[in-house]
């Protein structure tokens, strides 16, 4: 109903990229070498999507870390198995870190703030990275919140979680799932600390 345009994408010298100037970057040398979904989630990532923002060749280097840690945590952890009776707590604070990303995310994605979006998938992957030696790790309910991950990255980076996805045995194609919905329940935060 409205239109929405997106930002330019500047030379490193933040200027408007030129031949003349010669800050022209070519994004499919990129690609060759960091691949498609790296250089989407990084354009998604560089600033508000109206707004654009300059094109930096040493930023675009934290987005492929950070898939190769998401890659990581999904294949290490996918088929582990549970050490035991998941701690409560750890269980509790796994369910509030996906419900509350599931609703950042979902918002984010509504109001085109793909840059913020990215920013909780990151978060999220830093919290399920430090619940990885928790006793949740193994169980549905862990399963459920990579699932989770790679559900909501999809749309940013398709290629390596349609990998991940079938790596994780699902039959169809993550494009296909259904968006994760949140439960408010699980956004409660039951103590806090002042």
């Amino acid at each position: 109903t409205r239109l929405f345009h997106q930002g330019i994408i500047l030379g490193e010298d933040g200027e408007k990229m030129s031949k003349s100037r010669g800050n022209v970057v070519n994004p499919d040398d990129y690609v060759q070498t960091l691949g498609a979904d790296a250089v989407r989630a990084y354009l998604a990532f560089l600033g508000p999507w109206d707004q654009g923002g300059p094109w930096s060749s040493r930023g675009i280097q934290g987005i492929p870390r950070w898939l190769n840690r998401v890659w990581s945590l999904v294949l290490e952890t996918w088929n582990a198995t549970p050490t035991g009776e998941p701690a409560e707590n750890d269980l509790r604070t796994l369910r509030r870190w996906q419900h509350r990303t599931i609703k950042r995310v979902t918002e984010d994605v509504e109001r085109f703030r793909f840059n913020t979006m990215l920013a909780a998938l990151m978060e999220y992957t830093n919290a399920l990275g430090d619940l990885r030696s928790a006793s949740v790790v193994g169980t549905q309910a862990w399963r459920e919140a990579i699932d989770t991950l790679l559900l909501l990255l999809a749309p940013i980076a398709p290629h390596i979680t349609e990998e991940l996805w079938e790596r994780c045995g699902h039959e169809f194609s993550v494009h296909t799932q259904a968006w994760p919905e949140y439960e408010e329940r699980f956004l409660v935060e039951e103590t806090k600390e002042i």
